[in-house]
């Protein structure tokens, strides 16, 4: 019987996977495959690559993230848009869309840092991985494969299939373009392809594992998230509630599947920069998979 793990997005609370995997690997179960989309990938990525999920908690618990943050636009940028926009406003200058750029953040230092992680020693054999990104022009699905390859006939609609191959630039340049939120991030472009985030399209890659032969799929939902009353207070908090509502709707048809098994964490407030909650989402994540543990064993022994 062949495993598969599907791990969703979710900005920060992608930490929870960390915690998905520590629970499953102390009960013996394994997977034989993953895959992982936008949040996800990375996590995906690293496990797949042999990391293990106490080498995961120690690189989760120390990510540098604001030390990551590359602006797209420079400060004196910034100052040029915000002089013209009144102009904008009153019809005197019409062309304000040429001075913003695609996303905020260049996404150069994220990749780097990327590229660090795949140099750490691995502590199991790689398994066949997927990462799922979107064709922002074509709205293909664009998934990236390491270790499997994909049948001559394929049957999930509008999918496309390319090999992440040895290099580890390359390999992090793929997960960099799953991670893309759109206007958050800039668009990666890899094979002549302008690519954005992998959620877009396929926030729980479960029909990737279906397909590529599992006969078991766990998947981790990470769209089950509260925010309190009066906590959604500037653009960007708007925009990732947003994004998160958006989702849901499409998760919730993802996981109208009676052969996968899901796991949802309940994790609250968590915002795109609440990097001191990380340790919470990696506990939401343990919390979860062990109170579900009798019955993920339970759906394992199902014929």
């Amino acid at each position: 019987m062949k495993i598969g793990l599907a791990l969703s997005g979710g900005t920060l609370r992608g930490a929870a996977h960390v915690g998905v995997l520590e629970v499953l690997h102390e009960a013996g179960i394994k997977p034989d495959m993953i895959a992982g989309s936008s949040a996800g990938s990375v996590i995906a990525a690293l496990y797949a690559h042999g990391l293990s999920p106490q080498t995961l908690r120690r690189v989760a618990t120390s990510f540098p993230g604001r030390q990551l943050v590359d602006w797209s636009t420079s400060f004196w940028g910034a100052v040029r848009f915000l002089s013209v926009l009144p102009l904008y406003l009153f019809g005197w200058y019409r062309d304000l869309t040429r001075l913003m750029p695609t996303g905020f953040i260049r996404g150069v230092h994220f990749e780097r840092y990327l590229t660090r992680l795949y140099g750490l020693p691995p502590s199991h054999k790689p398994i066949p991985l997927f990462v799922t990104s979107v064709d922002l022009y074509s709205t293909e699905a664009v998934v990236f494969t390491d270790g499997w390859h994909p049948r001559s006939t394929y049957e999930l609609p509008r999918t496309v299939f390319h090999d992440m191959g040895d290099d580890i630039e390359r390999k992090a340049a793929c997960v960099r373009a799953s991670c893309s939120m759109p206007g958050v991030f800039t668009p990666r472009t890899i094979n002549d392809r302008t690519l954005i985030d992998g959620a877009v399209r396929t926030n729980i890659p479960a029909d990737l594992l279906f397909e590529a032969g599992c006969d078991k799929v766990i998947v981790v939902d990470l769209l089950n998230a509260e925010m309190k009353h009066g906590t959604v207070n500037t653009f960007f908090d708007v925009f990732m509630r947003s994004w998160d509502i958006l989702l849901s709707e499409v998760t919730a048809l993802q996981l109208h599947n009676d052969k996968l098994f899901a796991i949802s964490p309940v994790i609250h407030d968590i915002g795109w920069t609440s990097f001191d909650k990380i340790e919470d989402c990696i506990e939401a994540g343990r919390h979860a998979t062990l109170e579900a543990l009798p019955r993920i064993k339970e759906y394992l022994q199902q014929q």
